[in-house]
C-alpha cells in the first residue's frame, strides 16, 4: 500500500473532511510532547491533511485547537493503560487504533487495534498507509 493509493482514495471519496494541516515544527512538538518518533507516513498525513477523513471515518492528527487531536486522545488513553509508545489515531468507542512507535523500523511502524484489557493489540496493520487504504476503502 502506498501514499499514491491513499491520495487516490481521498480524491475519489464522495464525502471528505480535513482540517488543521501541520507544519514540521508542530509535528516535532507532537513528538516531543508524547516522547515518540512518528513514522514518515503519518508525518506526511499531518502535513497534507491534518485531521479528518472520508465518509465518517476520522483519523486524528492536527485539528483546529491548540492541542492536536492525536495528542489529546493519546494523553487521555494513557490514563487507562495505553503503552507509552502508542499514539492514538482513531477512537471507535471502547477501542482505539494506534501507531506502535516502539516498533519503528525504516521510519515506519505498525498500526495496532488496542483494547484496554488486552496485553497486545487485537489486529495489526503493517504500516499507516496499509491502515488508511483498508479503512478508507471500507468507508465507501
Amino acid at each position: 500500500m502506498s501514499k499514491e493509493e491513499v491520495i487516490e482514495l481521498i480524491k475519489n471519496a464522495p464525502k471528505k473532511f480535513f482540517v488543521g494541516a501541520l507544519k514540521d515544527s508542530q509535528i516535532k512538538n507532537i513528538e516531543k510532547g508524547l516522547n515518540v518518533d512518528l513514522p514518515e507516513s503519518y508525518k506526511w498525513f499531518l502535513r497534507e491533511y491534518g485531521t479528518g477523513g472520508i465518509a465518517g471515518m476520522e483519523i486524528f492528527g492536527g485539528g483546529l485547537h491548540e492541542v492536536p487531536t492525536c495528542v489529546r486522545e493519546t494523553e487521555e488513553w494513557r490514563k487507562y493503560g495505553l503503552p507509552m509508545g502508542f499514539v492514538v489515531i482513531q477512537n471507535y468507542g471502547a477501542d482505539v487504533y494506534c501507531l506502535d512507535t516502539s516498533r519503528l523500523e525504516e521510519n515506519e511502524c505498525p498500526v495496532i487495534d488496542w483494547e484496554q484489557d488486552e496485553e497486545e493489540g487485537i489486529r495489526e496493520y503493517k504500516n499507516f498507509y496499509t491502515f488508511l487504504v483498508e479503512k478508507f476503502s471500507e468507508s465507501f
